[in-house]
């Protein structure tokens, strides 16, 4: 099935990459988990079930505004007849408020937020009030609507309300709807966990050792962020020397421990594919696909072992990033309750000519471009192109336009969607900066 140039590993056909991730969907089953935390932990999670209002917001008639509660029909003829004097009460406990009546020809004093005494339905703010300490009575002279600077029980949030659905994303905004509903915990989608087996002799953690040829680990940690950017779990196993028993007892733990496994940096000794075979040694289906039309990226593999997804990560870094982005990210998404290939997209202008390699045209191509937005708000992107291991193609960046296989060519002016991705596209502090030049200094977006 396989053949070889010189000392490595190469396959022999390709498959597409909507065919490959379909076959490695078909072969797993992905079971999305729920858990409980704690509402205040739960910004950025996905909520399992519907929150549905089980009591009514604000619970009775409130105040909105500092000033006095009155009857309406008390001030409705002010217009016609003039100003009115009304008599002030004395205020009782707050609890106790509701269960005061207020008569004809009263009014209490009243704070914002504070609870209405019955038959009060309108608010006179106090700078259109006169108040008389020597006989305790003020004095209005302008009428308004009934029910003014009132916020009336019931009226933002209904009891049984639809407040937000499952699968629904939770903001800020939303954690302080729901503790104020008194929910103190959130049933939400569970993180996947996702093991990372790095394999090869050549690979090294300590940087003394890169320093007499060995090759620093530097994907596994890349792969980590990644996964944590995407809302995953990583599990990190250590490296892995180029041997199948070793290699297999690695895959057999993550198998136990995670629910998605991802091998990374060197899959092949010579002429033997070392992962492959540690996978197909464990069991069936085992390797679904290896050789995938993806540029940068092609000798990924797809994998299923107990209807769970491996994932055989290439070395060079571009390629790795790429089968993650394409295969890995979204597994993880449905994981999390989210539809697998959602993405915010930006509209930008190409600032040059990008051609497909030519022997990889009717390939997916992944193009990493740096975004900058010119003064008069128009976002440009410029393609960088180098080799497939170098790094500073990823941080030069922050986007990537995927290209599809029937696409060989795009030109300079054309208006291309970029893919902003967590992790890749922006830091955790500030998701949507893109600088732009304009006139002798870098502003802000």
């Amino acid at each position: 099935m396989n053949h070889t140039i010189g000392m490595h590993w190469t396959p022999s056909y390709y498959t597409s990459v909507r065919a490959s991730y379909s076959k490695l969907v078909n072969a797993i089953t992905i079971r999305p988990m729920a858990e409980s935390i704690f509402t205040e932990k739960a910004v950025g999670r996905v909520l399992w079930t519907d929150i549905i209002s089980h009591t009514d917001i604000p619970s009775s008639n409130c105040s909105n505004m500092d000033g006095f509660v009155v009857k309406y029909n008390d001030i409705s003829r002010i217009s016609q007849d003039g100003p009115i004097k009304l008599r002030v009460l004395s205020r009782r406990k707050t609890d106790k408020r509701e269960n005061q009546i207020l008569l004809t020809g009263q009014t209490i004093r009243v704070s914002t937020g504070e609870v209405l005494p019955r038959l009060g339905d309108t608010v006179i703010p106090l700078e259109y009030t006169q108040f008389n300490s020597k006989n305790n009575t003020i004095t209005i002279q302008r009428d308004l609507a009934k029910g003014m600077f009132v916020s009336f029980k019931g009226g933002e949030i209904a009891r049984k309300d639809l407040l937000l659905t499952a699968r629904h994303v939770l903001r800020t905004q939303d954690l302080a709807l729901v503790s104020i509903l008194g929910i103190r915990k959130l049933k939400i989608f569970k993180k996947p966990r996702v093991a990372i087996i790095p394999t090869g002799n050549e690979l090294t953690n300590e940087i003394n050792d890169a320093k007499r040829g060995k090759i620093l680990n530097t994907n596994s940690r890349v792969i980590s962020n990644l996964i944590e950017s995407s809302g995953g779990i990583p599990l990190d196993l250590g490296i892995t020397p180029d041997n199948i028993h070793k290699i297999k007892n690695k895959i057999r733990v993550a198998l136990s421990e995670s629910d998605i496994i991802l091998t990374t940096g060197g899959s092949s000794v010579g002429l033997r594919d070392l992962v492959a075979e540690s996978i197909n040694g464990i069991g069936k289906p085992g390797i679904l696909v290896h050789g995938i039309k993806l540029d940068r990226g092609r000798v990924t593999g797809l994998a299923a072992l107990r209807s769970r997804p491996v994932i055989i990560l290439p070395g060079p870094i571009q390629g790795a990033v790429n089968a993650f982005i394409v295969f890995a990210q979204p597994l993880i998404r449905v994981m999390l309750g989210l539809h697998p290939f959602t993405k915010p997209f930006i509209s930008a202008k190409l600032t040059e000519d990008w051609n497909a390699r030519r022997r990889f045209q009717n390939f997916t191509k992944i193009v990493y471009v740096k975004m900058s937005r010119s003064a008069s708000g128009e976002f440009h992107a410029k393609p960088i192109t180098r080799e497939t291991t170098d790094i500073t193609v990823l941080t030069g960046s922050n986007g990537f336009i995927l290209v599809p296989e029937r696409l060989i060519k795009l030109n300079r002016g054309q208006k291309v969607k970029i893919n902003i991705s967590p992790g890749l596209s922006f830091s955790a502090g500030n998701p949507t900066e893109f600088p732009y030049q304009s006139g002798k200094s870098f502003l802000p977006f």
